[in-house]
């Protein structure tokens, strides 16, 4: 018998290691349920997910930071 293992998905914003909130939404959505804890997520983006071990790490990519002049 077949047993399938599904990864468990993981956040990381530099040091930083966000659980999953939502295995059963998309990557991004589940990403910006953090938005009221953390604001600059609601913009952000994620890298191409990476396997270690038995988890499926994200990597957030931030959006530059505008500045004038």
């Amino acid at each position: 018998m077949t047993t399938v293992i599904r990864p468990v998905r993981v956040f990381k914003m530099g040091a930083v290691r966000l659980p999953d909130p939502a295995p059963d939404m998309s990557p991004i959505d589940a990403v910006r349920l953090y938005a009221p804890s953390y604001p600059h997520l609601a913009n952000a983006e994620l890298d191409e997910p990476q396997l270690v071990g038995e988890e499926l790490h994200y990597a957030i990519k931030l959006e530059a930071v505008k500045t004038k002049g």
